[in-house]
């Protein structure tokens, strides 16, 4: 479960262009302690630092915990993408996202 915790942490603050020490002081959580998480160092993390990290992150706590076949940045961008529209509005992104991919 860490190693991918690890590996969304490195993925997105790399995609969002974040230096490991512009993360710690967005996050409040230490240089060195986010450098041990992202190289899988550490064996449990207080819930309370992950969600400081997620939350700086622009995820959810609750991304770090989502299927592994679904847990990729990008994935969870499009998750979170859809979950934000309305009913209607998703059915519609939905509809035409799945016509694309079978073209």
């Amino acid at each position: 479960m860490l190693g991918k915790i690890s590996k969304l942490i490195r993925e997105r603050r790399k995609s969002l262009n974040l230096t490991i020490e512009q993360l710690a002081e967005i996050s409040g959580v230490s240089e060195s302690f986010i450098s041990r998480i992202e190289r899988g160092e550490v064996d449990n993390v207080r819930i309370k630092k992950l969600n400081d990290i997620a939350i700086a992150l622009n995820m959810q706590l609750s991304d770090f915990f989502i299927d592994q076949k679904l847990s990729d940045i990008y994935t969870l961008d499009l998750i979170k993408y859809l979950s934000s529209l309305s009913d209607d509005e998703r059915k519609r992104v939905s509809e035409v996202l799945l016509k694309v991919i079978n073209l």
